[in-house]
């Protein structure tokens, strides 16, 4: 299948099934061809840099092959003909980020999925874990389609015209936000070959209209692990494209037995991997916004010690259950249990039908 024609297999697939309320989220519509370093801001449409940091774009207008290359490395971009770049860890606490516009506010107390795609650039000497997204009623730094606040003192967002080029610290913004960064189970992003999907779910007060992406952690606090032997200058450089955010509607009945899709853990162990976030984050936001309880069942197939599975069951469950308590569920509020192989869906015949046994289930109850 060629690119072009998944792009718009995906495009229509998304059309179909939810509404990506971020303006421009492939930076396709921008007003001049990048012919130096730092021409994201001001320059894509709907986007822009909330600091003095110089975030890069990406986007070769004539061969269109020419936008792989850069210089801190190659990369062919997730969705279009472009992608931007950024600086997520240097010295001195220096920092860039990339700042989008919703189409519209989110609605309070519903539920939304937010997701973007990165890829370490080859010449980074450290990955990290901490890429975050800030939620703001306003737009902070500079504005799109006019003078930049950054370098005019009549700028209607004034009040941010100091933000360094260090990192942005939310506490000392003083408007209304809100910063969503899940970094307990993930691993640190260091893929420079493929791009890697980031995702958070996220539970709306009413008052978003712009996002920021970035590292909001000084250098002291950011978890970083060192991708080169030998480096002369300290820092992490990605790649970003393909940034979405969509309304989940819930649909959990109560008294009603539902199985996680993507739970998933570790081979013959109770450890939650990274792909299990966002379905465990979704279920957490259903539950903060009611008074249900909520039970979790843990099931193995029947392959192993009957005694063995039973007790992997149970750990799985209450895996799940501490989940959800240190998001923030009350403790009172859920009870898990294992019932190793006992409660098969289908019989043990196969692989594929082990497969589906080996499950997690949950049920709401008032």
């Amino acid at each position: 299948m060629t690119k072009f024609l998944f792009f718009l297999l995906l495009l229509t697939f998304q059309l179909a099934v939810s509404q990506n309320l971020v303006k421009n989220p492939s930076f396709e519509d921008f007003e001049k061809c990048p012919w130096k370093l730092g021409m994201f801001n001001s320059n894509v449409n709907y986007w822009s840099c909330p600091n003095h940091g110089s975030t890069d774009f990406f986007r070769a207008c004539g061969n269109t092959n020419e936008t792989n290359q850069n210089y801190n490395g190659e990369q062919t971009p997730f969705l279009g003909d472009a992608y931007a770049g950024m600086y997520c860890y240097a010295e001195d606490d220096y920092r860039e980020y990339i700042q989008g516009e919703l189409k519209e506010k989110l609605q309070a107390n519903e539920t939304y999925t937010i997701q973007f795609y990165i890829s370490l650039a080859e010449k980074s000497s450290f990955s990290i874990k901490n890429m975050a997204v800030l939620f703001t009623d306003e737009r902070i730094g500079a504005s799109t389609k006019s003078a930049s606040i950054l370098n005019s003192p009549k700028g209607s967002n004034q009040k941010f015209g100091n933000l360094p080029k260090k990192f942005i610290n939310p506490e000392a913004l003083k408007i209304q936000n809100s910063l969503i960064q899940k970094d307990t189970l993930i691993p640190f992003y260091n893929d420079t070959k493929e791009w890697m999907q980031v995702t958070f779910t996220y539970q709306a007060t009413g008052y978003e209209q712009f996002f920021t992406i970035g590292n909001f952690k000084a250098n002291q606090e950011t978890a970083i692990n060192q991708e080169k032997p030998e480096f002369k200058h300290p820092f992490t450089y990605y790649y970003i494209d393909a940034i979405s955010i969509e309304l989940i509607k819930n649909t959990y009945e109560t008294n009603t037995l539902y199985t996680f899709k993507n739970v998933l853990f570790e081979f013959d162990k109770a450890n939650l991997l990274e792909e299990s976030v966002e379905e465990l984050d979704k279920l957490y936001l259903h539950l903060k916004g009611n008074h249900l309880n909520v039970e979790i069942y843990g099931h193995t197939d029947a392959v192993g010690m009957e005694l063995h599975n039973e007790k992997l069951s149970e750990k799985r469950a209450k895996a799940v259950s501490n989940y959800l308590i240190k998001s923030g569920l009350e403790a009172s509020r859920i009870q898990w249990f294992g019932y190793g192989s006992s409660k098969p869906i289908v019989d043990n015949t196969s692989e594929e039908n082990r497969a589906l046994n080996r499950r997690v289930e949950f049920k709401l109850i008032k």
